[in-house]
């Protein structure tokens, strides 16, 4: 198995967020993450990229036990985060953003097709080839957001964690962002996905996990999501 969380348990303070939650990934997937606010999926990241620690449970990547690595290390085994809130350098040019995230040993174990360079991320998103000069401070919503993709995607990683790429965009942007991590995703990249829009998420999943308060609660293809209207609405309707 790619990834996988077994049994995890994530508090934060005495709130107890994330219930013996267990989920997997195989290598190539997609994989997207659905449920209401408050349910625990950026939590569920988090814990997998080391930002949160989980009380109990085991998080497996690439066959290695990565549940209480700090977030640094987990990072340079290969597992790149987008966080929902951006967090671009706001002061650093999009250039010396995307150049800053570089893995000298992500680059090492890229075939040349494979590697993720300049060249390739201004092929994928030529906004950030014409702004590269631009503080990011300076950037739209959008352009802000297709910028810490690719900054990501600079430190070559194996595994894309991705929260709510689309939030708070226009919906001309929202088909731009979907249609960037579309690409991404049929280049080979293995894709954790945290999405709001529905109809974005079932779009550019493989297989769908719900969640309901603090665990999952279905698991299946996204043909099987779409022909279960009852869980839909048990998981995802207001």
């Amino acid at each position: 198995m790619f990834l996988e969380t077994k049994n995890i348990n994530t508090y934060y303070g005495e709130s107890h967020v994330l219930r013996d939650l267990s989920l997997e990934l195989e290598r190539g997937e997609t994989v997207a993450l659905l449920g209401r606010n408050g349910m625990g999926k950026s939590t569920t990241i988090k814990s997998i990229m080391g930002l949160v620690t989980p009380r109990s449970g085991q998080i497996t990547f690439k066959g290695e036990q990565i549940a209480g690595q700090p977030s640094y290390r987990i990072a340079r085994m290969g597992i790149a985060y987008v966080p929902e809130e951006r967090r671009i350098f706001p002061n650093l040019t999009v250039l010396d953003n995307m150049q800053i995230s570089i893995r000298k040993n992500g680059q090492a174990t890229k075939t040349a097709g494979d590697m993720w360079d300049l060249e390739r991320i201004y092929k994928h998103f030529p906004v950030l080839k014409d702004r590269s000069a631009q503080k990011g401070a300076f950037l739209s919503g959008g352009e802000q957001q297709m910028l810490a993709i690719a900054r990501a995607l600079m430190g070559n990683p194996d595994l894309l964690l991705v929260d709510e790429p689309t939030e708070g965009l226009a919906p001309i942007i929202v088909k731009e962002v979907r249609d960037v991590l579309a690409e991404i995703s049929e280049a080979g990249m293995t894709i954790l996905l945290v999405e709001h829009n529905l109809k974005v998420a079932l779009s550019l999943a493989d297989r769908v996990y719900l969640m309901g308060k603090a665990k999952i609660g279905f698991c299946g293809t996204v043909a099987e999501l779409q022909a279960a209207p009852e869980i839909r609405a048990e998981f995802l309707e207001v």
